[in-house]
């Protein structure tokens, strides 16, 4: 998979969820992190499309570690975003629906990232590639 995409997503990430920190339009606690999972999710997919490897103290990670992490990051937040809608008194049968794909959505992000962090025994992120290309 080009490394490229994740430099896309991530920017798409941040242009979506900053303003929405910044202005303060989240609709609670559990959309204020989600929306910051959301945000820190486009972050590592940024930084894992322009860098082979980030150093973190005695610690160093490939970029395909913080496009799993990022994964995580997108599967625990999404759902987050959600869950507001259904503690409401007003929740619909819809909202439900919602709430339960957003679920199951994160569950899948989750395994991926997982998997993608412990060496992609599941998901293929292609072969390796020059990343000036």
């Amino acid at each position: 998979m080009r490394r490229r995409i994740y430099l896309f997503a991530g920017v798409v990430l941040l242009l979506t969820t900053l303003p929405s920190l910044l202005v303060d339009t989240t609709s609670g606690p559990y959309d204020s992190v989600g929306t910051t999972l959301l945000g820190i999710g486009g972050l590592l997919f940024i930084a894992a499309a322009r860098r082979d490897t980030v150093e973190i103290g005695d610690w160093t990670f490939s970029w395909h570690q913080l496009v799993g992490a990022a994964d995580i990051a997108l599967g625990i937040g999404f759902p987050l975003t959600l869950l507001n809608r259904v503690l409401g008194p007003a929740a619909t049968p819809t909202d439900y629906t919602i709430f339960a794909a957003g679920i199951v959505g994160g569950v899948v992000l989750t395994f991926i990232g997982v998997d993608v962090i412990r060496g992609s025994r599941y998901v293929s992120l292609g072969q390796p590639e020059n990343p000036d290309a």
